[in-house]
């Protein structure tokens, strides 16, 4: 998916705290082209990436409130995004396949996401490259941060125009 979505409108109709999360990425796109650094080269997509898996989430979470009354009841801690997904789609009652287009692109952020888990981003800030770990040369080369930014938006704006 290399598509930018321009669906800042359709963002600002259902704010979120998954929004000021997003507009984060759009300052580190800049970054990353006016302070491309080493320092910054790892760092900057492991963050976006970070960055777009909260703000999905915190969608999600506005989303699912608003198509299913029994949302609060959900541990979003404990219950996976392919769930609580299911549980959104199934309240509209729309098919929902997560093997593929937009939601096989979120699935694939998380799973890095998870992977990320273990390691503390600060620490990768400077580290020289000979000691990166593998997970974020992985991130940097497949998911620019223009890229990452750009599956965020459009499964925001997916969910936002179907609950609607």
């Amino acid at each position: 998916m290399t598509q930018n979505f321009s669906s800042t409108a359709t963002l600002e109709r259902s704010p979120s705290s998954g929004y000021e999360i997003l507009k984060n990425i759009y300052w580190m796109k800049d970054a990353q082209v006016n302070l491309s650094t080493e320092q910054t080269r790892y760092y900057l997509p492991a963050k976006a990436l970070l960055s777009a898996c909260m703000a999905i989430d915190g969608y999600i979470n506005v989303v699912g409130s608003r198509v299913d009354p029994r949302w609060v009841t959900i541990n979003e801690e404990s219950t996976h995004i392919k769930e609580r997904l299911a549980r959104i789609y199934q309240n509209l009652h729309r098919p929902l396949d997560l093997n593929r287009g937009i939601w096989e692109d979120v699935l694939l952020l998380f799973s890095l996401r998870e992977e990320l888990s273990h390691f503390e981003l600060a620490s990768i800030y400077g580290m020289q490259e000979s000691v990166v770990p593998a997970i974020f040369k992985v991130i940097e080369q497949k998911y620019p941060i223009r890229l990452t930014h750009a599956i965020a938006e459009g499964a925001i704006e997916l969910l936002l125009n179907i609950s609607e």
